[in-house]
């Protein structure tokens, strides 16, 4: 299982790699890898009704391997990385260093997460907030039950986003949300809560 995850992971790269190499050949005027989005695990401790990323058995490459994939993509053009899953925040401790490996030793110039937030702890933010420019929680509504329909939690998860957007002010991390608009939440209007919660974007 090890083994076939470091192929898989570092195989993954590489070919993306190749193929950007083969069309810059064909297109001179194509853009660098700027931006990348790295699902590094697909497990999550949530159950959105619309979320495609569902599988609870893929495995995640080892941090080495994940190093070494990241600095293949940086020296390709990668200025910006943005950690997602599943649940990022299901392996804290990975994902630390993945953002001060990026913002350290690559020297991006912007590492994000996207989470649902809720298995970020302050203490966790203290430590690797230094290395992190923007912490984007995923919020479909502000009304609790609505969130419990979707599979969001189980009715804290408002909550906790209001929690987690103090921390970012004090710790100076922009703050985002993302949305989905879906048949429970078509109708709400998120304007007030969005105003009060006051996201970068």
């Amino acid at each position: 299982m090890y083994t076939a995850i470091v192929t898989l992971f570092l195989s993954a790269v590489f070919l993306a790699i190749i193929a950007f190499r083969t069309a810059s050949s064909r297109h001179e005027k194509l853009s660098p890898l700027i931006s990348i989005n790295f699902h590094f695990t697909r497990a999550c401790n949530y159950k959105c009704e619309f979320c495609f990323h569902t599988a609870k058995s893929s495995g995640t490459p080892p941090i080495d391997t994940a190093k070494q994939g990241l600095r293949s993509l940086a020296m390709e053009g990668m200025r910006k990385i943005n950690f997602a899953g599943g649940e990022p925040f299901l392996q804290p401790e990975y994902l630390g260093e993945l953002c001060r490996f990026c913002k350290q030793d690559l020297h991006l110039e912007s590492v994000s997460i996207i989470s649902n937030g809720s298995k970020i702890q302050r203490r966790w933010l203290e430590q690797y907030g230094k290395y992190l420019d923007i912490l984007g929680i995923s919020c479909d509504s502000f009304d609790e039950s609505t969130n419990v329909k979707i599979g969001r939690g189980k009715g804290q998860h408002v909550k906790k986003l209001k929690e987690i957007r103090a921390i970012c002010d004090e710790l100076s991390i922009k703050f985002k949300l993302n949305t989905v608009v879906c048949s429970y939440n078509w109708h709400e209007d998120m304007n007030p809560s969005i105003q009060e919660l006051k996201p970068f974007r």
